[in-house]
């Protein structure tokens, strides 16, 4: 027999080697196979993050170009205003005594040709434009105002262009093309020069030609009947600033075309931007909807020597798609094949903001993101293969010598202690001390076995009877409580079953517990008696702690059941409660002559303000309960050692069929920790004392829940309290659990 249980043990032995083993590679498979997955997840972490800040990026240069923009707007926005000022009222643009002064200094009025001086100091020089006119416009009548309003507009040119340096030209264009202001000063030779003229009517022409955008036609009544602000396609400027566009705005007065007001943005500002804020991943460049390139991060704009094309900047793949496609999914990230984009529109404009980069680009930034994943990831694998066996050699292999040592241990108890690690050492030197002495002890274990069997028996049956109960008073308390839900209706039903469970919890934790407690002892004492190692100290103590924990669990039964009975008490059917109309003078007095008995040696008087007419399509039930109760917490709480006291009952008419009942007292009012929680179940300040807690808990639930109403209070300690019952002339229909 003794070589068949050792055989059968150390086939259990390496069962739970086996097992063991098993149970290493279930924990170390998934965690590398976690490790790669997470090495997936960073490099699609990484590219999101890599796109995410292109995207940013993006948005951070659009916005720069957008500032940009809108300051051009807002430039000649405002010169317009006062330009259509000057026209209107030409005294008020320039005065008499101002073109005395200006013709001292060479400046005229009046003429054909350059109507500003060269001679001018370079101080007013800086602070005027020139003033260009057609022999043809002489005999115009509008041409003196036109003139006039302009050089009012040359200070507000100055300012602008001094507080923004990327404003080349700003002018004004007459409608009939035979007149122009020009800022900042050129002189007419320099103009001729740079247009390749020789007289100021031939210079005018290619000025209006404008690189051939032709502005007056653009945006005159004719091509801009909307008369909207636009920009032109880009052009080399005649005044030899190079690559430029033009924001051109019509001006009307009385419905009346009277001319453009423009500046001219250089392209080398679009293009300096976007160089400054150049990201590491994509090329950005700005565009226009017929293929103009008007800026981009390279300086290839700025170098060339006439206007680019984007299908001369863009890749060979991408030239393949039409610009109409590029740009047709605004502020979306966009992919063909090896390639990525992404076209934002520029607000005030009809320009985008294109920016792309290639799927090879886009790698090399992600791998840049993740270089050091796989030394991170190697570096875990290794501390886990380094865990697992720190686990087997310190813990798990010790632990199965172990077992091998205790199926030893039955068959030969003077068995030595094998090698372990030190630390284990004790622990099976202690195990081969005490084999001796259980093998000793099971003998006198076997005599007492029936009497401790026996017992146990009882023991058992006393505690089923014990859970029994427990479970029939558990169930009692779940009925008290669905009676209590049932019966109150409350608005906060959590609130009153949070009650219940917190009165409830400490004797029925206190009985769970110990009959948790009693349930082990029992089945350790019954696993002792199958393994015959039952010792008679161990089953005194049972016996002890048997006796303890059911003296223990009746009391806290008992509790329980006694805490169950006093909730049964603060039932209010509600339900039963019958609608009918009412006057609410009556049903008050009635409440007060039912309430007179309530009051002992404190004089309380009660001042009855309702007045009669008052009729309600409501619940009198309740507010009745509802009277009843806040009058018997006055009496209990307002006039606690004095002798007398007052209560007004009073109502004020709302509209939307409302009205205000005020309960008020002059007691001695609330303190203010306790005023946020009178209304909530079980809060009371005569705990022990006769109160229940649930009384204004109750009115809460009524005037919310039936009279479809609400409640306010408003105390002060020493100068009384006053409840505020907002109520519905009608209250609402009540609606039938499903």
């Amino acid at each position: 027999m003794r070589s068949l249980n050792s055989s059968s043990a150390k086939l259990s032995l390496r069962h739970l080697q086996r097992n063991f083993i098993l149970f290493l590679l279930a924990i170390v498979v998934p965690i590398v196979a976690g490790l790669c997955l997470y090495k997936s997840h960073a490099d699609a972490t990484a590219r999101a993050r890599v796109l995410a800040d292109v995207n940013a990026h993006a948005r951070l240069q659009q916005l720069g170009i957008e500032q940009v923009l809108s300051v051009a707007t807002r430039h000649v926005q405002q010169l317009g205003v006062q330009f259509l000022d000057a026209m209107a009222s030409p005294e008020l643009a320039v005065s008499a005594n101002d073109w005395q002064f200006f013709a001292k200094m060479g400046i005229r009025s009046s003429g054909a040709g350059a109507l500003v001086g060269d001679q001018l100091d370079p101080w007013w020089r800086e602070r005027f434009g020139e003033l260009y006119v057609n022999q043809a416009a002489l005999n115009e009548p509008q041409l003196a105002k036109e003139i006039a309003a302009s050089v009012a507009l040359f200070p507000a040119m100055h300012a602008a262009h001094y507080s923004q340096p990327f404003f080349e030209w700003t002018y004004f264009y007459s409608p009939r093309e035979d007149f122009s202001s020009i800022y900042p000063h050129i002189s007419a030779v320099e103009l001729q020069k740079a247009t390749g003229t020789n007289n100021v009517d031939a210079m005018l022409k290619v000025v209006f030609n404008a690189g051939g955008t032709q502005p007056v036609q653009m945006i005159g009544p004719n091509r801009n009947p909307s008369r909207q602000i636009r920009w032109t396609t880009p052009y080399f400027d005649a005044g030899g600033k190079g690559a430029m566009a033009s924001l051109l705005s019509p001006q009307y007065l009385k419905d009346q075309f009277v001319g453009v007001l423009g500046t001219d943005v250089t392209l080398k500002m679009f293009g300096d931007l976007l160089q400054k804020s150049r990201h590491a991943l994509g090329h950005a460049l700005v565009v226009d909807s017929l293929g103009h390139v008007l800026a981009d991060d390279a300086g290839l704009v700025q170098d060339a020597k006439d206007i680019l094309k984007i299908n001369s900047v863009l890749p060979a793949e991408l030239n393949q798609i039409p610009l109409a496609r590029l740009l047709e999914k605004s502020n979306e990230l966009q992919n063909l094949d090896q390639w990525h984009w992404i076209a934002i529109p520029l607000a005030g404009s009809q320009w985008h903001l294109l920016v792309y980069f290639s799927q090879i680009e886009l790698n090399a930034a992600v791998q840049e993101q993740v270089e050091n994943t796989p030394l991170i990831l190697a570096a875990l694998v290794a501390l886990i293969i380094t865990a697992a066996w720190g686990i087997s050699y310190y813990f798990a292999l010790p632990a199965l010598r172990l077992v091998g040592f205790l199926n030893e241990l039955q068959t030969q108890p003077m068995q030595p202690a094998p090698w372990v690690p030190t630390a284990w050492q004790p622990s099976f030197n202690a195990v081969a001390a005490t084999s001796q002495e259980r093998a000793n002890y099971l003998a006198e274990v076997q005599s007492n076995a029936e009497i401790l069997e026996r017992t146990v028996d009882e023991r058992t049956l006393a505690l089923r009877q014990s859970n029994e109960v427990l479970q029939k008073t558990v169930q009692q308390l779940k009925t008290a409580q669905k009676m209590l839900v049932e019966s109150e209706k409350m608005a906060a039903l959590g609130s009153l079953v949070a009650g219940v469970a917190h009165e409830l919890n400490t004797p029925i934790g206190v009985g769970v517990t110990m009959s948790s407690t009693l349930y082990e002892k029992t089945d350790e004492i019954a696993r002792q008696m199958a393994t015959q190692t039952l010792r008679k100290t161990m089953l005194a103590d049972y016996v002890e702690v048997t006796q303890q924990g059911l003296e223990i669990l009746m009391r806290n039964l008992e509790q329980a059941a006694q805490l169950v009975a006093s909730f049964k008490q603060v039932a209010v059917d509600q339900a039963g409660d019958q609608r009918r109309e009412f006057d609410l003078a009556e049903t008050v007095r009635n409440v007060l002559q039912t309430m007179q008995v309530l009051f002992g040696k404190t004089q309380i008087t009660i001042h009855n303000l309702v007045p009669a007419g008052l009729i309600l399509d409501s619940f009198p039930g309740a507010l009745v309960q509802v009277l009843n109760n806040l009058i018997a917490n006055t009496e209990a709480h307002a006039f606690i050692g004095r002798e007398s006291g007052s209560v007004w009952i009073k109502v004020q008419s709302l509209a939307e069929h409302q009205l205000q009942l005020i309960i008020e007292d002059d007691g001695l009012g609330i303190a203010p920790e306790h005023l946020p929680h009178i209304f909530e179940p079980f809060f009371t300040t005569k705990l022990g004392q006769g109160g229940s807690g649930l009384g204004l808990n109750i009115v809460y639930n009524a005037v919310n829940s039936v009279l479809g109403g609400q409640i306010e209070v408003d105390s002060e300690l020493g100068r009384g309290t006053r409840f505020t019952l907002t109520l519905p002339l009608t209250a609402p229909v009540k609606t039938s659990a499903a």
